[in-house]
């Protein structure tokens, strides 16, 4: 890759290869971003809601992350789905939804 100056996409084929083995191990990935820490109970509760969801022979791949700027709530992306349940997304579709003509 360096000697073809491709270097710069060396993070995306990591990603792509820790994709497919995830996808070998029969892994889901799921990353649960909030505005702070979770403590053991409220993240033993979010493991348990999203393993609900997967199909019994996966297995869960949590990753947290801690983004302030979310205020409150929490975004999880489960594969390619997305739910945005922060503060800050209630608060940019309340100030969209005042500026709206009627």
């Amino acid at each position: 890759m360096a000697e073809n100056g491709r270097l710069r996409l060396l993070e995306r084929v990591i990603d792509a290869f820790e994709d497919m083995m995830r996808g070998h191990r029969n892994e889901v990935l799921c990353i649960v971003t909030t505005a702070k820490p979770l403590d053991n109970s409220s993240q033993g509760e979010v493991t348990s809601v999203i393993k609900s969801m997967l199909k019994p022979d996966q297995k869960l791949n949590l990753k947290l992350e801690i983004k302030p700027s979310i205020i409150g709530g929490m975004i999880v992306r489960i594969g390619d789905k997305y739910v945005d349940m922060s503060i800050s997304k209630r608060i940019e579709t309340l100030e969209r939804l005042i500026k709206e003509p009627t």
